[in-house]
């Protein structure tokens, strides 16, 4: 599957009906804190809106769609998941959102809370808080889920609560997890959705970072909205500057072929080396 910039590759993309569609976009921002992509039609027709990694397409009500509040009913709810679900759940308390369930553990291992905006539309917002097999609380499995294969990159450091610092604030990463202290520390971190993980150097796993050997054997690449600016903010972090951020072209071939894209280098303080990209056809 190819990207597209005008729409999420994600394979279901709720579009929800509203009224007015401007109203829509102010009020998911201050109650769910909804982001605004883009908005088209003159009159305004729909927009595309993010929370993190959910998307939704916002339209405007006529003959053949109609909001839940004057339809008498819905037809659908909405599920986002949010990684700070009690900061959210306060956000919506504070901006007069009618609250459906309050913020609660399910059975099934999801901590959530429900909720109807304006118009009527049923919106459930979940953490995991539990990772629950469906037959321990009851559900009749038919077919065993397969999780989705995943290659995250490692990285060994000499300094595993320096380089997490550095990973913050040079790349805006979310710590996901951390297991152990000054002397071994191995976290898994987040840059925007994308996951990669870090680790004290150790002998015992024949694990050497690439500052203490003086080489490398991979290049970690980071594709971000504005290229320029997370190069500048991790060099103004510490890290060394290795190329700017230039346009490239190539002519790949494939399913999948790469034709254009922004991209510079970086080595952070560790010895590893990041190019900061983004495509552009």
């Amino acid at each position: 599957m190819i990207s597209n910039r005008s729409v999420p590759t994600d394979s279901i993309l709720p579009h929800v009906v509203y009224e007015d569609v401007e109203a829509a976009i102010v009020w998911l921002s201050n109650a769910f804190g909804f982001v605004e992509h883009y908005r088209y039609g003159d009159p305004l027709a729909g927009a595309q809106m993010s929370a993190g990694n959910a998307w939704i397409m916002l339209h405007r009500a006529r003959q053949d769609r109609a909001i839940p509040r004057l339809a008498g009913f819905g037809t659908q709810s909405l599920s986002v998941f949010v990684e700070d679900i009690e900061t959210h759940f306060q956000r919506a308390k504070s901006a007069g959102v009618t609250l459906l369930e309050d913020l609660h553990e399910t059975v099934y291992g999801e901590q959530q809370y429900a909720a109807e905006d304006f118009a009527g539309h049923h919106w459930v917002f979940s953490r995991h808080a539990r990772n629950v097999s469906p037959e321990e609380w009851g559900a009749v499995v038919s077919r065993a889920a397969v999780p989705k294969p995943q290659i995250s990159p490692m990285l060994a450091v000499g300094d595993g609560a320096a380089a997490i610092e550095f990973y913050k604030k040079a790349f805006g990463a979310d710590v996901l997890w951390r297991l152990g202290g000054d002397d071994h520390l191995v976290a898994g971190l987040s840059v925007q959705g994308a996951r990669f993980f870090l680790a004290t150097e150790s002998s015992e796993f024949g694990t050497r970072g690439p500052a203490g050997v003086g080489f490398t054997t991979v290049r970690i690449e980071l594709f971000v909205d504005d290229p320029e600016t997370v190069q500048r903010q991790a060099v103004a972090t510490g890290a060394v500057l290795r190329s700017p951020v230039m346009e490239h072209t190539h002519a790949t071939t494939g399913p999948q072929p790469i034709r254009r894209m922004l991209q510079g280098s970086v080595t952070d303080p560790f010895g590893h080396m990041w190019l900061i990209g983004k495509f552009l056809e």
